[in-house]
C-alpha cells in the first residue's frame, strides 16, 4: 500500500503544482447571480484556489457519503449477527 502511495502522489503532486503555476490569473468568485458584472459581494481569488477548493468540497462530499454508507452496512451486520460472525461482510 506504501508503495502504491508513492507511485500514485508524485505525479499528483506535479499535476496539481502545474495547474497552480498555469491558472494563476485573478477571477471574481460571487455567489451573486443577478449582477455577474458588479456582484454586491466579490473576492478576486486566483482560479487555481476555486478549482482546488471546489475538489476538496467534492472530495469531502464524496467521503461522507461512503462513510455514511458503510456505517449503515456495519449497522446492518451487527443487527443481523449477535455474535458478530457477519462481520467479514463489511469487506464488500
Amino acid at each position: 500500500m506504501k508503495l502504491l502511495r508513492w507511485i500514485i502522489l508524485p505525479p499528483v503532486v506535479v499535476i496539481v503544482m502545474a495547474l497552480a503555476v498555469a491558472n494563476r490569473a485573478p477571477v471574481t468568485f460571487s455567489l451573486d447571480p443577478f449582477d455577474p458584472v458588479s456582484p454586491a459581494i466579490g473576492l478576486e481569488v486566483p482560479l487555481f484556489l476555486v478549482i482546488l477548493v471546489s475538489v476538496l468540497i467534492g472530495i469531502l462530499i464524496g467521503g461522507a457519503g461512503a462513510w455514511a454508507q458503510a456505517r449503515r452496512k456495519a449497522a446492518k451486520a451487527r443487527m443481523s449477527s449477535p455474535a458478530g460472525e457477519n462481520l467479514p461482510a463489511l469487506r464488500d
